[in-house]
């Protein structure tokens, strides 16, 4: 089943909210299906607070060859009068800072990180009709390990030069060696007096652009409530663009994993960089 790595290069942009955003919304348009948010951020861990704070196994333990995957798997632990709200979604935490089993050598650690998480990836696959992955935010050998493993990639970024340039760049790279699918962009926290066509023109630049959502005060005020704002306020304007947004992605055919390179082909020239890097 098809993988999306939500990708923000810039911190601070809604990354995690459209993460979260966009697997609350599969799960609730389809409520047939199963689906899957994983916290790959294991630096801010967002998605872990806000939707599965109680746990014993996570994706650090999963990395760190300790656990299996399967033990990492949590409902969504979001209720309404003692009730799981999204009975259909399920969330893997990140459970903090990753250190790798083998430590030193930086082509050791990477081979034998994609190997387990390129494992429980195809594992993963024959459970859920979709699986969502909010990255880090910088770029750093887990995220590039994250994203080579899905079928395609959704971009946030914000309104501004320093986000909408660090996005271009990054998918630039991207593309370069990961081969990816591109779903498109989501224009975040956009202002109501902002010149929108100025915006868009330079969003188009990076991919086109799935939707735009509208900066508001019921974003911040369910961050401060430790909730998702859709799940706080769905009917907010905030919450309604993603919906749209949401539909417009389970339009689209996403290749699946063996119409793409795998996981240790869409890596190999990231280690291969590497070694050109360690001999100058």
């Amino acid at each position: 089943m098809p993988v999306i790595a939500v990708v923000g290069t810039k911190g601070g942009v809604s990354k995690s909210t459209t993460s979260m955003a966009l697997a609350i919304w599969m799960a609730k348009l389809r409520p047939e299906h199963r689906f899957l948010l994983i916290d790959g951020d294991m630096h801010v861990r967002t998605v872990e607070l806000k939707m599965c704070s109680v746990h014993d196994v996570t994706l650090k333990d999963v990395l760190s060859d300790d656990e299996p995957w399967e033990k990492a798997l949590y409902t969504c632990e979001l209720e309404k009068e003692g009730e799981l709200i999204y009975p259909n979604l399920a969330v893997l935490p990140a459970g903090g800072r990753f250190l790798p089993p083998v430590r030193g050598n930086p082509l050791v650690y990477l081979d034998i990180t994609k190997r387990i998480f390129g494992q429980m990836i195809d594992g993963l696959r024959e459970k859920f009709k979709y699986i969502v992955i909010d990255t880090p935010a910088s770029i750093s050998l887990e995220h590039l390990i994250l994203t080579a493993s899905a079928d395609a990639i959704l971009y946030v970024c914000e309104p501004n030069d320093d986000s909408v340039n660090s996005t271009l760049a990054s998918a630039e790279g991207l593309k370069d060696f990961m081969e990816a699918q591109t779903l498109g962009v989501v224009l975040s926290r956009v202002p109501a007096d902002i010149d929108l066509k100025r915006w868009t023109t330079k969003v188009e630049k990076i991919a086109r652009i799935l939707g735009t959502v509208p900066e508001e005060p019921k974003v911040g005020e369910s961050f401060r409530e430790n909730l998702p704002v859709v799940a706080a306020y769905p009917d907010c304007p905030a919450s309604l663009a993603m919906k749209e947004i949401t539909r417009k992605i389970l339009e689209v055919k996403i290749k699946r994993a063996e119409m793409r390179p795998k996981i240790d082909q869409g890596l190999l020239k990231v280690m291969e960089r590497i070694k050109k890097g360690a001999k100058s």
